[in-house]
């Protein structure tokens, strides 16, 4: 067992220097074996797992609590805090996550998802088609990814695309620093007077959709499960404002930086443009590169376990980066390499585990139309500004951009 207490402990987290490219330290840690010590931004002592293996270990144990309540719970930064008493399906334990996930799985489907591949490609044309009129360059965030994300999840689930957007727009007030200089208390309250007019105007959309229910994911739930007493009206609105969270930022992000990555890699490109039959494993190659959803694992251990050779205690905080682990070069060959040819279905860019991604099925079909439609109709797309320009949301470690000029 390696005493990894005696090592050197780490800052974290880790802010990037390229959008699209994990920061260099956990091809370090990677090397070393096993979880590396860190610090968070409180003080806090915890662990980074970055190894494959070790990763789905951790992902798929249950002694590896999900709970932001428990104090263990690691947060990566003062704006985190506001949020341990807004529970979702993505910060409970079973069986409690097991139940509210059963009552919507049926709704993410394959077959489910490819029926949206008609509003999905509709989607992507008239977005094309206002991007080709416009006075170039063109902010693809704003033009494009963010715009498909958003009205593709609203479309979902039944609610107005602008009303959210609002929201949205609202929700970069909140301070996302990761220094301890900020008041956990005024961040808390920052961060509340976010989230409580989002969940009041969740909670009125719920009551219109049962007086009138249309063809819709929130209709459907409401008929199968409010109706019943299966689900109360409150778990509803929390799984709404999942579901919208994790299809709008996360999915914009990924249009945006498989865009400036497939740019940024012209052979690839190019291999597919050549042949359309390589885009669904390209979009699996482009999940894994960028991991979009990195640190996405957190999690407290709820007894003494050992992982990749550390001893892991009770109560010890515990991030998984999957950012690092779909680099692990004893499962990818050349992982730092971008290779649209590469079988790259093993990633866990969706996380691992009962916590899995619910939408993994929309987002692939999302990034197949958005990518292909894209290129396919600005072949000669190219970013307006160098790609070192390019930069994520201040303060954050996460995969991001925030604006990328292009033109034609």
């Amino acid at each position: 067992m390696t005493d990894a207490a005696t090592d050197s402990v780490v800052e974290f987290p880790i802010l990037r220097k390229c959008p699209y490219e994990p920061p260099a330290e956990y091809g370090e840690m990677l090397a070393t074996g096993g979880p590396s010590p860190i610090r968070l931004y409180n003080g806090t002592q915890g662990w980074l797992v970055t190894g494959y293996d070790d990763a789905k270990a951790v992902l798929s144990d249950p002694l590896f609590s999900s709970d932001a309540a428990n104090p263990g719970y690691p947060m990566l930064s003062a704006a985190m805090e506001g949020t341990r008493a807004f529970s979702t399906l993505i910060t409970l334990d079973a069986p409690e996550h097991t139940r509210l996930r059963r009552t919507v799985i049926s709704e993410f489907t394959v077959r489910r998802m490819n029926g949206l591949r008609p509003l999905i490609q509709q989607t992507a044309d008239e977005l094309i088609d206002a991007m080709l009129a416009a006075d170039k360059p063109v902010d693809l965030v704003q033009a494009y990814s963010s715009p498909m994300a958003g009205s593709v999840v609203c479309h979902l689930l039944g609610i107005s695309y602008t009303d959210m957007q609002e929201f949205v727009a609202k929700s970069r007030d909140v301070p996302l620093e990761t220094s301890d200089s900020l008041d956990a208390d005024d961040v808390g309250s920052a961060m509340n007077a976010h989230l409580i007019p989002v969940t009041r105007y969740l909670y009125q959309a719920i009551m219109e959709k049962e007086s009138e229910p249309g063809d819709d994911l929130l209709s459907r739930v409401i008929a199968k499960h409010v109706a019943t007493g299966a689900l109360t009206h409150e778990e509803l609105v929390s799984l709404c404002f999942l579901f919208f969270g994790a299809g709008q930022l996360p999915t914009a992000s990924m249009i945006s930086l498989g865009v400036a990555a497939l740019l940024e890699n012209p052979g690839q490109l190019a291999a597919l443009r050549a042949d359309e039959a390589v885009l669904p494993g390209a979009v699996d190659e482009l999940l894994r590169y960028i991991s979009v959803s990195d640190l996405s694992g957190l999690r407290v251990a709820t007894a003494d376990v050992e992982i990749g050779g550390v001893a892991i205690a009770a109560g010890d905080a515990v991030i998984v980066a999957n950012g690092a682990a779909n680099r692990d070069t004893e499962v990818f060959d050349e992982p730092s390499v971008l290779d649209v040819h590469r079988n790259a279905r093993a990633h866990i860019a969706f996380g691992h585990g009962s916590h899995q991604c619910l939408g993994a099925n929309l987002t692939r079909v999302e990034l197949e139309i958005a990518y292909g439609t894209l290129f396919r109709r600005i072949p000669d797309l190219r970013l307006a500004v160098p790609a070192s320009e390019l930069t994520g949301l201040p303060g954050s470690p996460l995969p991001d951009i925030m604006s990328m000029p292009v033109t034609w």
